[in-house]
């Protein structure tokens, strides 16, 4: 049994949004044989509740709190001296000293960096084999970010994607392995060692689908954090460029469902149609009323979780080109592409008008089971920490 230092840029539970999914997974999975000694910031102090979750998984805890005015400002700092601002607001003197107080400690075996952010924090051990999971490129999506932006901030993003982009290769270099969900993230790397490797998300199918869509009461959903920028992007350009067009002949209903949502999201419940839940303790009961799903991401990176999980629930799904990308393949997943508008209303009228059958669900969640099963793809976590303890 090894000893894994996992660092982390956020506390790994609950796995209610993208990140925390995989790496809650990560951990769960790892400590089927690995001895796990977490470190992980917390946005707030409230999150200290969490440990006792996660202590069933991991032998030792530690939770540090940022405090975001502080790192703020560590975060112009860096900016000032042409460094990723990104790298500044993760600069903590508690969580350097965390590790270094960790890594004298105990005989760590191997350090598991997950997300670039705790890429610095991994350098600190000089002897134990390092990987880091960047998951997808921040670099990648700061760049998109600059597209979509208003004109005054695009500079911020851009620059921003610049310098992470010079980092992030930098790190595939100084570490011993790096981790993709796709290749797509990897376009602007160079991995002359061959250092890369791709592991793709998974899911946890609970066997429950939606049931028989109600089309004198069709349903679209979206399910997201609603404070997250390319989510509130997505709803907005759904709500006001797509919903009109579809109720143009059906009576359809937009369901937005997710925490925390942004004054721009509650204000589109004044839209004819559009549905604003706010925190709901279960989505699951919205995604089985529902009749579609929807995903009209512009800004996406890696692999969409949502699209997974509405598939799992016997959804089909109408997604943007840059959402669906990340997928190993559309054959055999009742996933429609639409980028257009109207096209994207089109797209959703039809699967109203043809809603999938039965053996259309049954062939989705088992091409699901087959390509995305947490223990399956995360299964190549192990053959790469036996590589690098060989070495």
């Amino acid at each position: 049994m090894s000893k894994i230092l996992f660092l982390c840029h956020r506390v790994p539970y609950p796995p209610n949004k993208g990140d925390k999914i995989r790496s809650f997974n990560e951990i769960r999975h790892f400590s089927k044989n690995h001895e796990i000694h977490l470190l992980a910031f917390c946005d707030s102090p409230d999150e200290q509740k969490y440990a006792s979750e996660l202590g069933q998984y991991c032998k030792h805890i530690e939770l540090i709190p940022l405090r975001a005015n502080c790192q703020k400002f560590k975060a112009m700092f860096s900016m000032i001296n042409g460094k990723p601002w990104t790298l500044g607001y993760y600069d903590d003197a508690r969580m350097h000293a965390a590790v270094k107080e960790m890594l004298h400690q105990e005989p760590i075996d191997l350090v598991f960096a997950y997300s670039s952010s705790m890429a610095p924090y991994a350098l600190l051990a000089e002897k134990a084999p390092k990987v880091l999971d960047f998951v997808d490129s921040d670099a990648a999506k700061w760049r998109q970010y600059a597209k979509f932006k208003p004109a005054y901030c695009r500079w911020l993003y851009g620059y921003e994607a610049d310098r992470l982009s010079v980092f992030e290769n930098d790190m595939v270099q100084k570490c011993d392995r790096s981790v993709f969900v796709s290749p797509r993230e990897t376009r602007h790397l160079s991995d002359p060692c061959n250092k890369i490797s791709f592991i793709q998300n998974g899911i946890e199918l609970n066997g429950t689908v939606a049931s028989s869509p109600d089309r004198s009461n069709p349903k679209a959903i979206f399910v997201g954090a609603m404070d997250y920028y390319p989510n509130i992007d997505a709803v907005q350009y759904f709500a006001l460029e797509v919903l009109p067009q579809i109720r143009k002949s059906r009576n359809i209903e937009f369901y937005i469902v997710g925490s925390n949502p942004a004054p721009a999201v509650k204000k589109l419940a004044g839209q004819p149609g559009v549905v604003v839940t706010g925190t709901v303790p279960d989505v699951a009961p919205y995604l089985q009323k529902a009749s579609v799903a929807v995903v009209p991401t512009r800004i996406a990176q890696g692999i969409q979780n949502k699209i997974l999980e509405a598939l799992g629930s016997g959804l089909p799904v109408v997604a943007s080109r840059a959402a669906a990308e990340g997928l190993h393949t559309l054959k055999g997943i009742p996933v429609r592409v639409a980028d257009h508008p109207s096209d994207f209303a089109r797209q959703v009228l039809d699967y109203l008008d043809h809603p999938i059958s039965s053996q259309q669900i049954a062939d989705s969640l088992d091409h699901l089971k087959r390509h995305y099963s947490w223990e399956a793809n995360l299964s190549a976590f192990d053959q790469m920490f036996c590589q690098l303890r060989r070495v």
